[in-house]
C-alpha cells in the first residue's frame, strides 16, 4: 500500500510541475513570482521539479511547503523579495542568497544550484527568519 502511496505521489509530481529554466538567478525570479501569487506549493514543485534526487524525498517537499505556506501566520503579508548576493563557488556551483520581505520580519532564503552537464538544477533551498547566512561564505 505505501509503495502505491509513493507511486502516485510521484506521478503527481511529476505531472504538475512544469519547472523552471535558466540560470540560476531566472529560477530564483521564478519561484517568488509564484510565491508572489501565492503559489508556494506549485513553486517548490517547480523549483525541484529537474532535480532527479528530489522525486524521491516527497516527504520531506510536503514539509518545505507547509513550513512556507505558514509564513504569512507569522510574519504578515509577502511584500516582494531583495537578492543579497550571488556566489560562483566553481563553474558548477552557484550560490544565492535573498531576503524575502514580510510585513513584520524579512525571511533569508539560500539557494544552491548545481550544472552537472548544460543545465542549472536546485541543489538546496533552505530558509531561516534570522541573518547568519547573509553575506559571502568564505
Amino acid at each position: 500500500m505505501k509503495n502505491i502511496i509513493l507511486i502516485i505521489s510521484v506521478l503527481l509530481f511529476a505531472n504538475n510541475a512544469t519547472g523552471y529554466e535558466g540560470n540560476p538567478t531566472s529560477q530564483v525570479d521564478q519561484f517568488f513570482s509564484e510565491i508572489s501569487a501565492g503559489k508556494a506549493d506549485q513553486a517548490i514543485d517547480n523549483l525541484y521539479s529537474n532535480n532527479p534526487t528530489m522525486q524521491q524525498k516527497i516527504q520531506a517537499l510536503t514539509v518545505l511547503k507547509q513550513q512556507i505556506n505558514s509564513l504569512g501566520a507569522f510574519y504578515g503579508n509577502y511584500l516582494g523579495f531583495e537578492k543579497v548576493s550571488y556566489e560562483e563557488i566553481s563553474p558548477s556551483v552557484v550560490r544565492m542568497v535573498t531576503v524575502a520581505k514580510y510585513e513584520v520580519h524579512p525571511i533569508v532564503w539560500e539557494f544552491y544550484f548545481y550544472k552537472p552537464k548544460n543545465t542549472w538544477i536546485i541543489s538546496q533551498a533552505m530558509f531561516v527568519d534570522q541573518f547568519q547566512v547573509l553575506g559571502a561564505k568564505k
